[in-house]
């Protein structure tokens, strides 16, 4: 099964039907959808991703940038809390954990049922904690995205080798070949990274929805995020312009170069998995 993002990056999902069929959420199925790391502790507000059989009878995506409670004939409770959902399909859904599924502070295992077609799963236990750290990334590639000089080759960019993300990548235009513009970043260069499970923010978000226009939502806690074991500067933690995405903004630390550099966050005493790098030259 090919795990979708629904997020930056969609991806596509054989939509076969399940008519006639309660859905399943399967065993461990539900995961931080940044990296879809198994057996690890997600967040209040969090994007999880959810595998199982039987969810949906189609792909349906949402087309809002508010979030809704039901889609195509779809919804997803945690403790008989509504989630928002990003995308549902067959065999996989995205959706954003209610904020208020426990109360602030607390940590503990919650019971989470998609309902489809009028049909409800049996619950499935999800560990909820304050912190559920993940870097959304593509092929072990974070999604660390170069503010650097809008006049420089890096401007926009994944931080990862030239033609990681297609062919023709350092070509002006961009050819069809290359899907996505990708540079190795350099030191002092400032990096948007995409990551989710950061915890509370100081001004709360309701679920589903974006900060209020001119609201600047910071998290409470502020992140360590190593690049190579040495820690970077981190100048901004709070959410993105994705609803239930975290913004980290850092400055690539000295004396770290190489085409695959491992790149983690730290927050709430987790961190994240070692398998998600940028490239530095």
């Amino acid at each position: 099964m090919k795990r979708l993002s629904g997020l930056l990056f969609a991806g596509v999902l054989a939509a076969g039907a399940a008519f006639g069929h309660a859905p399943v959420i399967s065993d461990g199925g539900i995961v931080e959808a940044a990296g879809f790391a198994a057996g690890r502790p997600v967040s209040a507000g969090n994007i999880v991703a959810i595998f199982g059989s039987n969810l949906a009878t189609q792909l349906t995506v949402t087309d809002t940038v508010t979030l809704s409670t039901t889609l195509g004939n779809v919804s997803v409770t945690f403790n008989g809390v509504n989630a928002a959902l990003q995308f549902v399909s067959p065999g996989q859904i995205n959706a954003q954990i209610p904020w208020d599924v426990l109360p602030p502070g607390q940590n503990g295992t919650v019971n989470a049922v998609v309902t489809s077609a009028g049909a409800s799963s049996a619950p499935a236990a999800v560990t909820i904690n304050q912190f559920g750290p993940g870097v959304y990334q593509a092929n072990n590639h974070a999604f660390a995205i170069n503010a650097q000089d809008p006049n420089s080759v890096r401007f926009a960019s994944f931080a990862a080798p030239v033609n990681t993300f297609g062919t023709g990548c350092d070509q002006t235009p961009l050819p069809a070949s290359c899907v996505y513009k990708a540079f190795p970043a350099q030191t002092g260069d400032v990096l948007l990274v995409y990551a989710g499970g950061l915890g509370p923010l100081d001004n709360q978000v309701q679920t589903g929805q974006l900060p209020a226009a001119g609201v600047i939502e910071m998290t409470t806690t502020i992140p360590t995020v190593p690049v190579n074991n040495v820690p970077a500067d981190v100048l901004y933690s709070g959410m993105s312009s994705f609803v239930g995405v975290y913004q980290i903004n850092i400055r690539v630390p000295p004396g770290v170069t190489g085409g695959a550099l491992p790149f983690q966050v730290q927050v709430g005493g987790i961190t994240t998995t070692p398998n998600t790098n940028i490239a530095v030259q």
